[in-house]
């Protein structure tokens, strides 16, 4: 399976997330389905990272396209609250692309050069570190809206506070620097890692009773935002939730990417005469992704609003 066709599913599969997202009525198994889409793109975006020819252009898309997301997801927030209408759309998988992305980048830097890994390494983390710890007392202590520090985090190329946040961003960073292994073994090890990740939190709420241990609101939204996992309530609910597993928090769900991944020959499918037969120009290839997630999203989003309405 080629990367091209492994992207047309994790598009479809996208697709099918949102609608079961924001369309009302919908049945729950679209979203299930949708859980696949994630660990597809960022494995997409393993493989275009290795084989684009200027990184410094590509890193440059998924910043502008992560900031314009986030800027008219702001805009459509305040549209939303003076007009009366449901919940605006928070979601920017852009920011979370490109944080991988630039820690995949982070990383080869700090290996080139041995001698300064450590103060590069001390830098990164502290500024992560940091712009969560600000983003968590904003939105706890100040109640900033959602919607303004998701552009911040935009703008600041937060790697703990997009969306998905640290689990998303090790995802694409293992997917990379092991894309390439014949036996997969690290690969399929590390995805099992994060999967247990999620259905640890989702099956028992060990991370949320550990941390709810704590007691501070702050501190446990700082570890919600920085993991992605959801951690309130779990100390109230009942272990192994058939019902909060399948109906709310089934992230868990991704382990049935494994297998797409696996069968992902790295190639990119686009053969010359495949691209003369479809008459497709690579720039509308290059750019269709970064138009169509954005747009099929705010279209579902509005239709769901009429019918809520």
């Amino acid at each position: 399976m080629s990367v091209t066709t492994l992207k047309r599913i994790a598009l479809f599969t996208m697709v099918l997330n949102y609608v079961g997202a924001l369309i009302p009525g919908m049945p729950v198994v679209f979203q299930w389905l949708g859980k696949l889409s994630a660990p597809l793109f960022f494995y997409c975006m393993a493989w275009s990272l290795e084989k684009t020819s200027d990184k410094k252009a590509y890193f440059k898309r998924l910043y502008i396209a992560s900031v314009s997301l986030a800027a008219f997801n702001l805009l459509m927030s305040i549209v939303a609250q003076k007009t009366g209408l449901v919940t605006a759309v928070t979601t920017n998988v852009f920011a979370t692309l490109f944080a991988s992305a630039f820690l995949v980048d982070v990383i080869e830097y700090a290996n080139r050069h041995p001698k300064r890994k450590l103060r590069i390494w001390c830098t990164y983390l502290f500024y992560q570190v940091a712009i969560a710890g600000v983003w968590a007392g904003l939105y706890e202590v100040v109640e900033v809206p959602y919607a303004v520090l998701n552009f911040g985090s935009a703008v600041l190329g937060s790697a703990l506070t997009c969306e998905g946040a640290l689990m998303y961003v090790l995802m694409g960073v293992l997917f990379y620097f092991t894309k390439e292994d014949k036996s997969k073994k690290r690969m399929v090890l590390g995805y099992l890692g994060i999967f247990l990740v999620f259905f640890v939190n989702s099956a028992f709420g060990l991370w949320g009773r550990i941390f709810s241990l704590v007691g501070h609101d702050v501190l446990v939204a700082l570890m919600e935002i920085m993991t992605g996992l959801v951690l309130w309530g779990a100390s109230f609910r009942p272990m192994f939730d058939l019902s909060h597993m399948f109906h709310n928090d089934f992230q868990w769900m991704m382990i049935f990417a494994l297998p797409l991944v696996l069968a992902c020959n790295g190639r990119l499918g686009y053969s010359k005469k495949k691209r003369k037969r479809e008459k497709l120009s690579p720039q509308f290839r290059k750019y269709f992704y970064y138009v169509f997630y954005p747009a099929h999203v705010y279209v579902l989003w509005f239709i769901g609003a009429v019918l809520i309405k």
